[in-house]
This record gives C-alpha cells, sequence and structure tokens, in this order.
C-alpha cells in the first residue's frame, strides 16, 4: 500500500530532471516519484528506474498522460496482477505499480489473458506452451521488460489518464479504455522501443 513507500529516499523527476525536496507543496506539482521496493527472495525486477525514465522519455504527449501522476512504483510481485494502478481522492492524484515477477520469468496464464495478449507476446518473440486451460510463457528478460513497458505500464498510464479526467467511471469501462489505450500505442512504441532497449526477439 501506499504508506509502505516514502518519498524521502525516491527520485522526484520533471521533464527529466531530478528536482530539489519540497515538503510544502505535494508531489505532483513538482514531478512524478519513481521509487523501489525490494522484490523479496525468489523474485526479480525486470524494468529499472533508468528504463522506466527512458521509456518515459520516448512517449509522445507523456506530459499530457501523466498530469497529477505522484508516483511510479516497483513495487512487490502479486499474484494475481502484473500492474496496478491506484487513485489517490484526498490528493486527486495517481501512482503506477509494477510488480515484480519470479525469478525464473516463467509465468502461466489463463486462457482468456492469454489469447488477448497473444499477439504481444507473437511480436515481442516469447516462446510459450498450451496445456488445457493454462498458457506457459517463457520470456527472456528483454522479452519480460519490454512487455512490462510495452503494455503493462501502458495499460496502467491509461487507467491513470481516465481516471483524472474522468472519461468512465464504471469500473469495466475504465478496464476497457486502459487495455485499448496500450493495445493502440503498442506498434508506435515498439520501434521506439528498439531505438533504445533494442529488438527483444534478438536477446533470448
Amino acid at each position: 500500500m501506499r504508506t509502505g513507500f516514502t518519498s524521502r529516499t525516491a527520485t522526484k523527476v520533471k521533464d527529466g530532471i531530478v528536482q530539489p525536496k519540497n515538503r510544502n507543496q505535494p508531489t505532483s506539482y513538482i514531478g512524478y516519484v519513481i521509487d523501489r521496493v525490494s522484490p523479496g527472495k525468489g523474485f526479480r525486477h525486470v524494468v529499472s528506474k533508468a528504463d522506466i525514465q527512458t521509456f518515459i522519455e520516448l512517449l509522445p504527449e507523456w506530459d499530457r498522460y501523466s498530469e497529477w501522476l505522484e508516483r511510479i512504483v516497483l513495487a512487490a510481485p502479486s499474484h494475481d496482477s502484473d500492474g496496478m494502478y491506484e487513485f489517490f481522492h484526498r490528493e486527486e492524484t495517481g501512482a503506477i505499480y509494477l510488480h515484480a515477477w519470479a525469478d525464473d520469468l516463467w509465468i502461466e496464464m489463463v486462457m482468456p489473458y492469454f489469447e488477448a495478449h497473444r499477439s504481444i507476446f507473437d511480436r515481442l518473440g516469447v516462446r510459450y506452451d498450451i496445456e488445457e486451460s493454462l498458457a506457459r510463457c517463457y520470456f527472456s528478460e528483454p522479452q519480460a521488460r519490454a512487455f512490462s513497458l510495452l503494455h503493462v505500464f501502458l495499460h496502467e498510464l491509461g487507467h491513470h489518464f481516465d481516471r483524472i479526467h474522468q472519461k468512465h467511471l464504471g469500473s469495466t469501462k475504465g478496464e476497457e479504455y486502459a487495455e485499448r489505450f496500450a493495445t493502440s500505442r503498442f506498434e508506435t512504441m515498439l520501434q521506439l522501443y528498439k531505438s533504445r532497449f533494442g529488438d527483444p526477439q534478438l536477446h533470448e
């Protein structure tokens, strides 16, 4: 939860520049915070703070989408999600969480989720097996990093942009909007991504 992250050790960034501390202003006024929590034994973060900042620099209209974004957190692992968005009603700001992955980067998925993202896995060159009601995906580290930034991060950013502008008040419509936000930008961002991170298919 939010109380587990302290801004004293986090990096405040605005327009790509680390900002001085100002305890009299809400975080959203002076830039978003990029924070990291220990992934714990048997888990690892597949992106770094530097990776997030590099990806943000590639993203068109980042300033527009990130308005009132308070923090981006490399968070502890989750059993049922690869990312999460949280809205803080009092401050009217939001936070994006990217969860740590298991060390082996092998992920089991229910078939509806797998089928919804199969085209992305194919574009990234991810190997997978399908067994009855489950798909098992074998990510390389570059592929896991690419999926986290090109889809999970963009999906959660879509939730933030959607919530801040109150385009959809229902949770179901909000999920659909966030997914469209991410998938509609995937191909464009993949080309930009390759220019800075390399092709994830070539680093299995």
